[in-house]
């Protein structure tokens, strides 16, 4: 009896010895950048659980060495993604191209981890995806945005060549000047500072200054500066620009936004009214001109040359997706896409499957063309579309159409016709289960358009995992011709210009 009362003992002293907290050391060598780096105490790092996505500095330690501990409650374990930053907004990508998070999961006890070189991220057991850059531009007007946009527009590709001879000016015989004409009454509207503020040249780098974060500082003029009549009109040129299912899209995402600032209170950084308009050139029949539309989870650019548009970078999301009560109660957001690219991915037979799906899992981000990735280099991945049968291609057109859909009726089907010309050089991807249960990434990829679906982690809503009731999506023009680049650059090597 003794004996057991002694080893009941011991045991209960033990547990009363185990360590209640957690105590873990994060460390980096950045003694090759280290000169490169204006104001060493922004090197910090971040992440997820006990970390709250709050920059935490790093300490030096001499011969370029950076680090911080923390000391956590034990019931504060878990798995914690970090990864390390300085000057505010340039990350740590890592030598696999792609930012993708570090991941620890803490023990307790002391726990000093290795340390690591900055850009020397380790493989991941992430088959042959590749997870989301990390953002190369989280506010504006700083350092970050101003080296970014200093490097010159190449256009998204698959080896950082562009293949030649892909677009080229010519008549579509579907007019575009009602959009011209909303266009010149809602900037006849503003007052002239307003109207100065939100205008600027065709070639203006204002184009490539968008981003989805909300608290992007945009410029341009925004729908809360506007009277009543004012928003009339400035709606009046997405309905003349988009069809009647792109225009819907539009207000449901915006709709979204507002129940999105009901859940979680953040008024100031979501809602309805936070988009900002921009316009690029003269409204013109037959000079090249533009406008754009920037906010969170939703940007359109829209270039006009003559009658022909061209409509990308367009990027589409939501989080949620769905509006279970209140105003808008009822409203969905990407149903569609979601359905059709799940439809399509099921009507692949098992070799297909297995030549599209580039891993089976989904524990990142994967979208790779969003905002400040206008140069992107993304190799054609996945079952290349050559040997379709007619069901599975009529469900492939239903599915790109889904996006190509949303121009200005007549205009979407020339585009459509671009892509289809193109449909045996087109790739199809896959990240995520293989019966589609769970959150999914796909990617339409061809030399004329390039299409991304990514369920993604929460950012408001509660969880660390992807979610179906996020989304982002984005379609663009690769080879040189987002924002009408490519034939913005034809025409004025054939017309003088100031």
């Amino acid at each position: 009896m003794n004996k057991v009362i002694t080893c009941l003992g011991l045991v209960m002293l033990m547990a009363a010895c185990q360590p209640k907290n957690i105590e873990i050391t994060f460390q980096i060598d950045m003694s090759e950048i280290i000169q490169d780096i204006e104001d060493p105490s922004t090197i910090g790092v971040v992440g997820s659980g006990p970390l709250n996505w709050e920059i935490t500095p790093l300490a030096e330690k001499g011969n370029g060495i950076y680090a911080v501990t923390f000391d956590w409650p034990l019931k504060d374990t878990l798995t914690i993604e970090y990864t390390f930053i300085h000057s505010h907004d340039t990350f740590d990508e890592g030598n696999i191209g792609e930012a993708a998070y570090r991941k620890i999961k803490p023990t307790p006890g002391k726990q000093t981890l290795p340390l690591v070189k900055w850009g020397e991220l380790p493989a991941l057991a992430i088959g042959d995806a590749s997870p989301s850059p990390m953002l190369k531009v989280e506010r504006a007007d700083t350092d970050a945005e101003s080296k970014a946009l200093k490097i010159p527009f190449n256009g998204v590709t698959s080896q950082g060549v562009i293949e030649p001879n892909l677009f080229s000016i010519k008549k579509t015989n579907i007019s575009t000047s009602k959009i011209r004409t909303a266009v010149q009454e809602f900037l006849s509207s503003l007052s002239p500072s307003k109207r100065a503020n939100c205008t600027f040249p065709i070639n203006d780098n204002e184009w490539r200054r968008w981003s989805n974060i909300d608290y992007y500082e945009r410029k341009g003029v925004g729908l809360k500066e506007l009277t009543k009549t004012q928003k009339e009109l400035v709606f009046q040129i997405l309905k003349e620009s988009l069809s009647l299912k792109g225009f819907k899209k539009t207000q449901d995402i915006m709709k979204m936004e507002q129940y999105l600032a009901r859940l979680t209170g953040e008024h100031e950084l979501l809602g309805s009214d936070l988009y900002w308009f921009s316009f690029m050139g003269t409204p013109s029949d037959t000079q090249p001109w533009g406008w754009q539309i920037d906010g969170h989870h939703l940007v359109i650019n829209y270039f006009i040359l003559g009658d022909q548009i061209v409509m990308t970078p367009t990027f589409m999301g939501s989080e949620p997706n769905h509006i279970v009560d209140g105003e808008n109660a009822g409203t969905r957001t990407f149903k569609q896409e979601e359905r059709l690219g799940l439809k399509f991915y099921k009507s692949l037979n098992p070799q297909q499957k297995k030549a599209a799906t580039l891993f089976d899992k989904k524990d990142y981000n994967y979208l790779q063309a969003g905002a400040y990735s206008d140069n992107a280099i993304i190799p054609y991945k996945g079952l290349k579309l050559s040997s379709l049968d007619k069901a599975q291609r009529r469900t492939l057109e239903e599915l790109i159409f889904e996006y190509i859909g949303n121009i200005k009726e007549g205009h979407a089907e020339i585009r459509m016709e671009e892509v289809l010309e193109h449909l045996e050089e087109t790739h199809f991807s896959w990240i995520g289960a293989t019966n589609g249960s769970e959150p999914f990434y796909y990617r339409i990829h061809s030399p004329v358009v390039m299409i991304e679906f990514d369920h993604q982690k929460p950012i408001f809503l509660e969880g660390s995992a992807p979610s179906k009731k996020h989304v982002h999506t984005i379609v663009r023009t690769p080879n040189g011709n987002d924002y009408g680049k490519d034939l913005l650059k034809q025409h004025l090597e054939t017309h003088e210009h100031k």
